[in-house]
């Protein structure tokens, strides 16, 4: 079981993947956040033990306030512990070849695009 933070503007995709995951018991806690920004306050929250680390972390690339890339930025720079080892993959409607190659630039390899299925999300959490 893994705990996951999903950072998304769309609150049904948070809610549908919120439920997908404890229907498939991938997941013992789920956290969400609207934009990049909450989900740095979120993992700045870590250090007085308010939040547990994700394990994996679903990032939206187009929200408001902050967006997936500048969030990225961000997280590299708070030096969590095991922040090394957390999994972050990119869910978007992107379909920009720029943002492939920007996101693997960043050290991400899962690229997956909404709408997501059932089963693209669980393979994905799965490997």
């Amino acid at each position: 079981m893994k705990n996951i933070l999903l950072v998304d503007d769309d609150n049904v995709f948070n809610f549908l993947n919120t439920k997908i995951l404890r229907m498939a018991g991938m997941a013992n806690e789920i956290h969400s956040a609207l934009n990049g920004q909450e989900a740095l306050d979120l993992l700045n929250a870590y250090y007085i033990g308010k939040f547990s680390l994700p394990d994996v972390i679903l990032l939206d690339l187009n929200m408001p306030v902050m967006d997936g890339f500048t969030f990225l930025e961000g997280f590299r720079r708070l030096k969590l512990p095991r922040g090394d080892s957390v999994n972050i993959i990119i869910v978007t409607s992107s379909e920009d070849p720029r943002d492939i190659v920007k996101a693997k630039e960043l050290g991400i390899t899962k690229y997956l695009r909404k709408p997501l299925s059932e089963s693209a999300l669980l393979e994905a959490l799965a490997n």
